[in-house]
């Protein structure tokens, strides 16, 4: 099946670690303490969805 071009996940780092989950136009917000956590997460979304996560760093 191929992706929805509405899928996306992505990590924004700043001082919490965000994973920010997009399906069918409708995107949800989760923080973490822990990168692990993160990126598991973030990672079992993307598989989910069938995209790739993308990474961002939020700079001051």
């Amino acid at each position: 099946m191929a992706p929805h071009e509405q899928h996306a996940v992505e990590i924004i780092r700043e001082k919490k670690w965000t994973v920010r989950v997009t399906a069918y136009g409708s995107a949800i917000t989760f923080t973490f303490e822990s990168e692990e956590y993160a990126r598991s997460y973030a990672d079992g979304q993307a598989f989910r969805l069938g995209v790739d996560v993308v990474e961002f760093k939020k700079c001051a």
